[in-house]
């Protein structure tokens, strides 16, 4: 009876042991393919902002987008109110990663190339590590000294040799892509200081929502009403950058915060600028220049260096 009772109580503890396997594969898979879809909405964005509105272009994918999440959230019963305590990091979230960076970067669109457009929205580095240490009070070790230097080199050399060449509007198109990582920058330090929030799916609707609402008032009042939408082609623009770049990326990403190490997202979310830089340069002919590639360097390398001492195999192994 006792080795009956052993082995019965050894069985159910087998069983989940047994699943991770093809649990992991899939979990990778998914977060291959959202790497893909963001670096692809980066032409899709280029494309559709040659007839689409910067305001409205935004407006639309988010409120797109949050249409699918409070969809999604009813079916699988994740449909709430934020907490007191989440509304802050709801607002941040929809307003300064979300709405005004997905403004900034479909404005700047207009201006200049996907391609180099996508390596400076993403280095939010530049701001997050010296952030880090004013606001968070956070000491740099050498290496996250050395990490800081390299982005901004990085910067430097992708943006300088751009704008001794620019004219007005090419310099006001890398204005605005700084401000939008910067405005990323400042919602990853309010999420580092309220770190008793949990960023789930269930806040997502409400953070595209808090993200559209204003978009569509400032769309209306500058940009006046949606014509584009009389177009069958802008449907298709919206369909990917809303629900499938916004809402089920968004699914993806979450997970993959929530399993993953800090230091394995940072790393995997390289390959977005890498996959919208390519696509850029087969699509539009966007030129792989040696400064690009350069600067593109650095700056990996910048966000790789602290990364460095903590990638064990087993670690990953273990996260994963």
């Amino acid at each position: 009876m006792s080795i009956a009772a052993a082995a019965s109580r050894a069985t159910p503890t087998a069983k989940p042991a047994t699943k991770p396997k093809p649990l992991g594969g899939l979990f990778l898979a998914c977060v291959v393919v959202a790497i893909c879809i963001w670096g692809g909405n980066w032409p899709v964005m280029k494309f559709g902002s040659q007839y689409i509105p910067p305001l409205w272009f935004a407006a639309s994918r988010f409120l797109s987008a949050a249409i699918l999440s409070f969809v999604i959230a009813f079916a699988i019963g994740k449909l709430r109110l934020p907490t007191r305590a989440e509304w802050p990091i709801v607002v941040g979230v929809g307003v300064l990663q979300m709405g005004l960076f997905t403004a900034l970067v479909t404005g700047a669109l207009h201006f200049v190339m996907p391609g180099r457009a996508s390596l400076i929205a993403y280095a939010t580095s530049i701001w997050v590590v010296p952030g880090a240490a004013l606001v968070l009070k956070h000491k740099l070790s050498g290496r996250q000294s050395l990490a800081t230097v390299c982005s901004y080199a990085g910067m430097a050399v992708i943006v300088l040799p751009a704008l001794l060449h620019a004219d007005l509007h090419s310099m006001i198109g890398y204005l605005m892509l700084g401000t939008a990582s910067l405005s990323w920058a400042m919602n990853i330090l309010q999420i580092k200081l309220t770190p008793n929030v949990k960023l789930d799916f269930d806040l997502l609707p409400w953070q595209t929502l808090v993200a559209a609402l204003p978009l569509c008032a400032l769309a209306f009042t500058f940009e006046g009403a949606p014509l584009f939408l009389a177009e069958s082609h802008s449907w298709y623009v919206i369909a990917y950058t809303g629900p499938l770049a916004t809402a089920l990326t968004f699914l993806i990403v979450l997970q993959m915060t929530q399993r993953l190490s800090p230091v394995t997202v940072s790393v995997c979310m390289l390959g977005v600028p890498v996959v919208g830089l390519t696509l850029s340069a087969l699509v539009f002919g966007e030129k792989l220049s040696g400064d690009l590639m350069l600067g593109m360097g650095l700056l990996c390398l910048g966000l790789l260096l602290p990364a460095l001492p903590s990638m064990g195999v087993r670690r990953l192994a273990a996260k994963g």
